[in-house]
């Protein structure tokens, strides 16, 4: 592979891990309808074949320029089945993702008021009890499913739970509480 292959293959997986990260990749499966304007997809199947470098590149800085051209009315974004998906909040929206070939996502909340849930959640965070702060692992906004994902350490799920109920750290912004695997650790 020569070197502009090899630059734009890089930056193409950089640039799905980042959208990976902040939301904007797969699906989170159970519930991720919920909130969401209608029924989100399961992620891709690993059996499908990854779209080339180059496409995945294109999507990319297609997502790029409708998230600045949507502004608020943008909630997230997904490669599936090398398709981007656009989670927006407006029927204009929706209308300027599918004239750029993409395919859109009718969604409640946008990105802004998603961020803005988690770093409510992340404030509440401090104000638990230390055993229960420390067990949340991860906060993460997702715009394909309109919610606010929190991994927890599994022996602290309940106690989680109970504190979020009477809470409400997210505010209005369905709130998901999941076991976690463990704290993230540097690639």
């Amino acid at each position: 592979m020569g070197n502009g292959k090899q630059v734009a293959a890089g930056m193409a997986l950089a640039l799905g891990a980042v959208l990976a990260v902040t939301g904007c990749g797969s699906g989170t499966g159970a519930g991720a309808g919920a909130g969401a304007g209608g029924p989100a997809s399961s992620p891709a199947s690993s059996q499908e074949p990854a779209p080339d470098a180059a496409k995945t590149t294109a999507l990319l800085q297609l997502n790029e320029q409708l998230r600045q051209k949507l502004g608020p009315a943008y909630s997230g974004s997904w490669i599936e089945g090398a398709v981007l998906h656009v989670a927006v909040t407006t029927q204009a929206a929706k209308k300027i993702v599918t004239g750029a070939g993409a395919v859109p996502l009718l969604v409640t909340f946008n990105a802004s008021q998603l961020e803005a849930a988690v770093r409510a959640v992340s404030r509440w965070q401090s104000t638990l009890p230390a055993v229960q702060g420390r067990a949340i692992h991860k906060i993460i906004p997702d715009g394909r499913a309109g919610t606010v994902t929190i991994y927890v350490a599994a022996e602290q799920i309940a106690a989680v739970t109970r504190a979020a109920a009477t809470d409400k750290p997210a505010g209005n912004v369905p709130l998901l509480i999941k076991e976690s695997a463990g704290l993230p650790t540097p690639l």
